[in-house]
């Protein structure tokens, strides 16, 4: 073998040692690489598995208070959605063993037909630009404010227009809440919150919606900004549990609940306002009628007033110069003491308040069996009936204790009864107006049978509507109204500094004071210490 060829021969056999070795190499890595994948895979399921066991764990045996868990910061929000059987049923309260009867619509003519409301007393009926008379260029309007209990809002507006008061001059505000539920019919008469547009426009009467469930002080802000809106500079707005009249007896000497120490600007006038013509006779007035002239008198004087009330603020007519010199009404005191705050702020900046006398206001919980008796309908007798009636046990003890303070009245309470059952038809118009009357000075008087402990009760009447849209509990909606007043009152105090309705009288606080004061009863009660 030559050289060459042995140099050849080196050559192949190192490339095929090189050939050999590089075969051996890349086989092992492919194998390397195929178990390092199976290693991984394996790992993830391991962990997952573990991971599933703790979790299982940590749920079935919760850690004790002497050791914890690392599971015990995870988010409440990876812990189950549900835990079937780990939760005892909820506890609902007892049924109550007493309920007031459905209510029933008190005007079946409207209700139950397509027939006109009857005519109104002749002498009842407003001249037509009434308010030009009394140099006003266009008449304000009477808000009348609605969240629940349709038969008290369909008497009250009912007692308006037979009293004379114009009824395109009357806007119901609807706050109820339910949206347009009401003026699309889907809401049922046992529904608190049910209100008939359509009998409402039959009586002549506009209907106004609030966008959503406002509070007292916020439904008075809404009349403002109506007022604002209308360019009024003076409006009205009544409470709906009222049953109103005109003067038509003439003289009316009865002194009924929330009455005012009626002001007078004069000794002439006093005369004049407690001796009103009978109706049907030169000079007689209507309760509308009135209040337009009460309006005119306070403009003419030139006076720096606020409110004039009709029996409190159950009709009151309001300067809105007023409301605004004071910021409105403070939204976050809801309901009571709302007005307090108001005629406070109202008397420290000078605004004066009166009550003053222009008919009879009675304010009632009950609802007259049919409103066509306010139309004088001489085939049909006054009688009312409360919507809310309490357990017959606590009427009777109520009625023990009254009968027993009236012995002495015995005589004038037993005339009242033989009217209210009716068993003979009033002769006349007038006479029929004196039992109407009588009986609605009755439903004043019943309403404070206990004092003031029931006379909100006719808020409860009604409690059906599950099911229908927007529904709320009729039980809950009343708990949390009366919760939304206590904070109201806390606020109240917290804002003044003061407990009491007694601001003006009572205190030296000004206007500005509002949220700068330190409360007072504490500064009492150190000194007592």
């Amino acid at each position: 073998m030559t050289a060459g060829q042995n140099s050849q021969l080196m050559t192949d056999n190192f490339f095929k040692l090189r050939k050999h070795e590089s075969s051996t190499i890349s086989g092992h890595n492919v194998t390397m690489f195929t178990l390092t994948r199976l290693t991984r895979h394996t790992v993830l399921v391991f962990s997952f598995i573990t991971l599933c066991f703790l979790f299982y764990h940590s749920y079935t045996h919760p850690p004790n208070q002497k050791g914890s868990s690392f599971l015990k910061s995870i988010p409440e929000i990876l812990k189950p959605i549900t835990s079937p059987g780990k939760h005892a049923p909820p506890r609902y309260k007892p049924t109550p063993s007493w309920l007031p009867p459905p209510i029933f619509d008190p005007f079946p003519l409207l209700a139950t037909s397509t027939a006109d409301p009857p005519p109104i007393p002749e002498y009842n009926i407003p001249r037509p630009e009434m308010h030009k008379e009394y140099g006003l260029d266009r008449p304000p309007p009477l808000f009348i404010g609605f969240t629940r209990q349709w038969p008290m809002l369909l008497q009250a507006v009912v007692s308006y227009i037979t009293a004379g008061w114009p009824p395109e001059n009357i806007y119901v505000v609807e706050n109820t809440g339910v949206h347009n539920m009401n003026k699309q019919g889907k809401l049922t008469l046992q529904n608190p919150f049910y209100l008939n547009h359509t009998t409402l426009h039959r009586l002549g009467v506009t209907v106004l919606q609030t966008p959503v469930l406002l509070t007292f002080a916020q439904l008075q802000n809404f009349f403002l900004s109506v007022a604002y809106q209308d360019n009024h500079p003076y409006y009205f707005y009544s409470h709906q549990d009222v049953l109103v009249f005109s003067f038509e007896e003439g003289l009316d000497f009865i002194s009924r609940p929330a009455d005012g120490n009626w002001e007078f600007y004069s000794e002439a006038e006093r005369k004049e306002i407690m001796s009103p013509v009978q109706a049907g006779k030169e000079g007689y007035r209507t309760i509308y009628e009135n209040c337009l002239r009460d309006l005119q008198t306070a403009t003419k004087r030139k006076e720096r007033w606020g409110f004039r009330w009709y029996q409190y603020d159950h009709l009151t007519l309001v300067n809105r110069e007023a409301i605004e010199a004071v910021g409105g009404w403070d939204s976050l005191i809801p309901y009571y003491a709302t007005d307090c705050d108001m005629n406070a702020k109202m008397g420290m900046d000078g605004w004066t308040m009166k009550p003053r006398r222009v008919g009879i206001i009675n304010d009632v919980s009950t609802v007259l069996e049919d409103l066509e008796v306010l139309y004088r309908n001489k085939f049909k007798m006054p009688k009312f009936v409360d919507p809310a009636p309490l357990p017959p046990e606590q009427e009777e003890k109520i009625a023990k204790a009254k009968a027993e303070k009236e012995q002495k009245e015995k005589k004038e309470k037993e005339g009242k009864a033989k009217r209210a059952e009716g068993h003979e038809m009033p002769a006349d118009q007038l006479e029929y107006f004196r039992v109407l009357r009588g009986v609605g000075d009755e439903m004043g008087q019943y309403k404070y049978r206990d004092g003031s402990e029931q006379r909100n009760n006719w808020q409860r009447s009604q409690r059906g509507g599950e099911g229908e849209p927007f529904y709320y509990n009729a039980d809950g909606f009343h708990s949390a109204f009366w919760t939304l007043t206590d904070a109201g009152r806390r606020i109240y105090e917290e804002k003044w500094g003061h407990r009491g309705c007694d601001l003006v009288s009572g205190t030296s606080l000004k206007l500005k004071d509002q949220w700068l004061v330190e409360k007072d009863w504490e500064k009492n009660e150190d000194k007592k210490g």
